[in-house]
């Protein structure tokens, strides 16, 4: 089995799929989803959401810290901002193919 199955990438992808279990960091997925994005700018964009997303700074870095962790974002400095992108385009794919399940 293990020569089917390689135990490291399975741990990393428990790493990402556990990484995207809060409705938090699937909201700042989608919305890097459209391209990078400062924290500033993903607090306008998530502030008007009616979900358990909590939109305040500190969070939105704790939440975006989970995410590069897991390898789903990257950020890179300019000037006193951090920008944030996603590293894993496809994960909005993954959104897609769940969004087709019926409930």
């Amino acid at each position: 089995m293990s020569d089917i199955i390689d135990p490291a990438k399975l741990r990393q992808e428990a790493l990402i799929f556990r990484a995207m279990a809060s409705e938090a960091r699937l909201a700042i997925i989608y919305a890097l989803g459209s391209g990078e994005k400062s924290v500033n700018e993903l607090v306008e964009m998530l502030e008007g959401l009616a979900c358990a997303c909590s939109v305040e700074r500190t969070n939105i870095s704790k939440h975006l810290s989970v995410l590069r962790e897991a390898g789903i974002v990257s950020c890179r400095d300019e000037g006193l901002k951090r920008i944030y992108r996603l590293d894993l385009p496809c994960i909005v794919r993954t959104f897609d193919c769940v969004g087709r399940a019926s409930y």
